[in-house]
């Protein structure tokens, strides 16, 4: 497989690929699981699970958390006891896969229950609690609810990781454009209908508008960016909202990670009050 296979397949830059390969940045929280499964990496010793808080999770996968929990088990042990793939046990247990009928028995031993309990708790009903959300989130929450998607569910279709949908859905967070249209296509609504719930976003910098637009072509967080030029994330977020100017040398380091003439990033930066030397 070529870097640029790859590369599409985890919907990143090639030369993301390549900086994953020579260690200048680590794959993020919501692109490793996916590099696993498209790698076909052994991985069966760990633990494949969300973060996500348990009132998220539906009904029975919050009993089979806390149950794994209570008798001290990895979910590799708990796979064992009811005869499945460790990921075939972890995506019932993060929400992300309902059991078929022929292994609610082995189930329903395992929680010490009947398996007309286990039936019943595999067919209730899916809600999402979005009391007090932010109107992007109420729209998302609510069409996952109609289409009785988890948190982790919607995360797979976007390609992210479930926490980031908690953030957009609790507006900590916004959608990259490219994550915006992925969205509405997951939740079969337009984009025009997800923009008019966000917030008019600031205007930033010329020179911090190019920093954006590189970053997500590349698919570098600002963090990984921070650490390619040799300072801060809180002073990258200066220079992308025009609050401070970079210096000359952190200038052509940022030109360098960009992948970009440092002559056009010293002309915007120019505009923005002169460049600090």
């Amino acid at each position: 497989m070529r870097r640029i296979d790859l590369a599409h397949r985890l919907d990143v830059s090639e030369e993301t690929i390549r900086l994953w390969e020579k260690g200048a940045v680590q794959p993020s929280p919501d692109r490793l699981p996916r590099l696993i499964a498209v790698l076909s990496l052994e991985a069966s010793g760990w633990q494949i699970e969300d973060k996500a808080p348990p009132e998220e999770l539906p009904a029975l996968a919050r009993q089979l958390r806390e149950e794994r929990v209570a008798l001290g088990l990895t979910q590799v042990a708990a796979a064992e006891r009811l005869g499945v793939p460790q990921a075939t046990y972890a995506g019932w247990e993060t929400g992300r896969a309902m059991p078929a009928p022929h292994s609610h028995p082995s189930i329903a031993a395992f929680l010490g229950l009947s398996a007309e309990a286990v039936d019943a708790l595999c067919a209730a009903p899916f809600v999402v609690d979005r009391a007090d959300w932010p109107p992007f989130g109420q729209l998302v929450g609510g069409v996952r609810e109609r289409l009785r998607l988890t948190r982790a569910d919607l995360a797979d279709r976007v390609g992210v990781s479930a926490r980031t949908v908690m953030s957009w859905e609790l507006g900590y967070r916004r959608p990259q454009p490219h994550q915006l249209t992925a969205l509405a296509a997951a939740l079969s609504v337009s984009v025009p209908e997800l923009l008019d719930t966000l917030p008019r976003r600031a205007a930033i910098s010329a020179l911090g508008d190019l920093i954006v637009r590189r970053q997500r072509e590349l698919g570098l967080r600002s963090s990984d960016l921070a650490r390619l030029v040799g300072t801060t994330e809180p002073t990258v977020s200066r220079w992308i909202n025009g609050h401070s100017r970079p210096e000359a040398r952190n200038l052509q380091r940022l030109a360098e990670a960009l992948g970009l003439p440092y002559t056009h990033l010293a002309d915007l930066a120019a505009r923005n009050g002169g460049l600090r030397v």
